[in-house]
């Protein structure tokens, strides 16, 4: 990773350029111009640069230096923040660059693509980018290298499994990320020397806080001792030691070693405050506090956790919000305290609830960004497939207009077999379709069965109905698939048939038998392609579940509409109620129900106008929907 570095001036670029004055071979000032850029750190001034490197290349068509011209001028982009431009520089590298020829660049623009997607919250196609780098680099016949390029095969392939680890801890796949920092940490333990010890130290501090999450505080502790002596080893600045110093507390105070994790943490405490290393500072004190719990010195932890708390406020930090008021919530109430116990748990729950809803919105974003990708991934499959077989009868035809007029009539006979075949696959993949359809809806069910049990074991009601409100957006999500496996076309879903079944099965779910509530629907006659349904799906969803638990409360009869019609090529959904109205303050922008920012985010999604009305008579919303698909 690149770090800081002090801007060019002008008298440094003035030595570059009487240093590149002296070089005569034009392929030797273009590697001296993209070396002097990736020295200082693609800062600012570096694109001249590369624009110089560029103009010498085109005006003498050196082709060959156009991968590595490009590729640098998409880094430079990439670490300067402007992401859409390193995109186009990257695409062009692709364009010129090739596995035979240079491997490593192959890799090294993967790498970099990766680092955009990550950037841009796609981590689906961050892991897919990475994972085609690592599949470009284990290509790589090793016997054949030189001892320098040893060195590049194995540093490139240390930062390409560290960085997949990184990515899969945040998915939080556990396993796959401890496969790829022991993939790091077996490269990079090759490679002796003093600057790797650092990397390799790194790595395991890495590894130990994953551990530390798995709750395997033994192994955790065991390789933050051998990461922190590694740092050490390779004289690493003080804040990249503290790193391992805090873990190591953590790890300590779970195993009991409190003399131990004090050391640690007092150490790390003193690195991150002669750097003003906020962060740092407010997770030392979070876990320093609940080793003073643990202790029962709860003045100390009492002390430690109102510094954590109040620097996690001031940094928006929910998950150490979370951990600071948990610690003040125990450690109040132990000196009897009640009244900031009570404030300080109440606190924690707010926190929580917050932090929760992040994770879950996160979470389907991700979901439907994973979705998105392997439907890309198959349209590209198809599309290769279409022009393998254009290639081929491109190729046929060819060779019939070399046939004798003998061979034509059995040229048409084979052609037609073709044909039956190629209609045979045709009909044998619509059947594979049917059946993907069929075991999405059947999976999607059993998830509903066991968040079904979960609800029936759990006694907290707030809980139960989090959990009901999940079974209903998964069985919305099923009946999609549902209605596609069972359409003879698989190209989309009726709406008014998948409408009606529903808002069924929600008035079921909510039980309003005792209750006179008349559902009306008014549904044009269309089919929607399922990147359009789904969204819209839950967005009904989730709008007739909230009319059923809260409209007609003080009510006992009511009505709820549907309607979904094209107007002017625009979809308008309206769905409307009867009942008590929203609270006069609601604001969907400041809510923090999860319902409501799932409807925000897939408005957005659709390009939705979203617009509320709401009295003590009822309500009404309306979506406007711009982006849609209708077969």
């Amino acid at each position: 990773m690149l770090g800081q570095q002090k801007p060019l001036n002008n008298l440094a670029i003035d030595s570059i350029i009487k240093a590149l004055d002296t070089i005569t071979n034009p392929s030797e000032k273009i590697n001296f111009l993209i070396t002097s850029s990736v020295k200082n750190r693609y800062s600012e001034k570096t694109i001249s640069f590369l624009n110089k490197a560029l103009s010498i290349s085109e005006k003498l068509d050196l082709k060959n230096q156009y991968a590595s011209i490009y590729y640098s001028l998409g880094n430079y982009y990439y670490y300067n923040s402007k992401l859409d431009s390193s995109s186009v520089y990257l695409n062009k590298a692709e364009e010129f660059a090739t596995f035979d020829a240079n491997p490593f660049l192959v890799a090294s623009i993967l790498s970099t693509r990766s680092g955009i997607c990550k950037r841009k919250g796609d981590v689906s196609s961050a892991i897919a980018a990475l994972l085609n780098a690592k599949e470009s680099i284990d290509k790589i016949d090793t016997t054949q290298l030189k001892k320098k390029e040893i060195y590049t095969y194995t540093g490139k392939n240390l930062v390409i499994n560290n960085s997949l680890a990184n990515l899969y801890n945040q998915i939080e796949d556990h396993q796959a990320a401890l496969l790829y920092y022991d993939l790091a940490y077996q490269a990079v333990s090759s490679l002796e020397s003093k600057k790797t010890k650092i990397s390799a130290g790194s790595i395991l501090s890495n590894r130990g806080d994953l551990l530390i999450k798995m709750k395997r505080f033994n192994d955790a502790f065991n390789i933050l001792i051998k990461s922190k002596e590694l740092k050490i080893e390779g004289d690493a600045p003080p804040i990249i030691v503290a790193g391992s110093e805090l873990n190591l507390g953590i790890a300590e105070t779970h195993l009991k070693k409190y003399s131990e994790a004090l050391i640690s943490f007092n150490s790390a405490l003193n690195t991150y405050s002669e750097s003003n290393h906020q962060s740092g500072i407010a997770y030392v004190y979070a876990s320093r506090g609940l080793l003073y719990n643990n202790t029962k010195e709860y003045s100390n932890a009492i002390s430690d956790c109102e510094k954590a708390k109040s620097i996690a406020i001031s940094i928006n930090n929910l998950e150490l919000q979370l951990d600071a008021c948990q610690c003040l919530s125990e450690a109040y109430k132990e000196v009897g305290d009640f009244e900031k116990a009570f404030k300080n748990q109440e606190l924690y729950l707010a926190a929580r609830d917050s932090f929760i809803s992040e994770k879950n919105i996160k979470q389907l974003t991700q979901l439907q960004m994973q979705y998105d990708f392997d439907k890309q991934q198959e349209h590209q499959k198809i599309e290769a497939d279409k022009k393998e077989q254009q290639r081929k009868l491109f190729l046929y035809l060819a060779i019939a207009a070399f046939i004798i007029i003998i061979l034509l009539g059995f040229f048409f006979i084979k052609n037609r077999k073709k044909n039956f075949q190629i209609s045979e696959a045709l009909q044998e993949k619509e059947i594979l379709l049917k059946e993907i359809h069929h075991r999405v809806k059947n999976n999607l069910q059993v998830v509903s069965s066991l968040l079904s049990l979960q609800q029936r074991q759990t006694k907290d009601t707030n809980a139960q109905q989090a959990l009901q409100e999940g079974r209903n957006r998964v069985k919305a999500m099923a009946l999609i698939h549902q209605n596609l496996y069972q359409d003879n076309n698989l190209v989309g879903v009726d709406l008014e048939q998948y409408i009606t079944k529903l808002v069924s099965n929600l008035v079921k779910t909510y039980k309003t038998d005792t209750k006179s509530i008349q559902i009306n629907t008014n549904i044009d006659k269309l089919k929607l392609d399922v990147d359009t349904i789904i969204p819209l799906g839950l967005i009904i969803n989730e709008l007739i579940s909230n009319s059923l638990k809260y409209a007609f409360i003080k009510k006992d009869s009511g009505e709820i509409s549907v309607a979904l019609k094209i107007v002017n090529n625009l979809l308008k959904l309206v769905v409307s109620d009867n009942g008590v109205g929203l609270p006069e303050n609601f604001s969907i922008e400041n809510t923090t129900s999860l319902g409501y920012k799932l409807i925000r985010s897939f408005s957005q999604k659709l390009e939705a106008d979203f617009n509320i009305e709401s009295t003590n008579k009822g309500t009404l919303i309306t979506l406007i929907i711009k982006k849609y698909k209708a077969e």
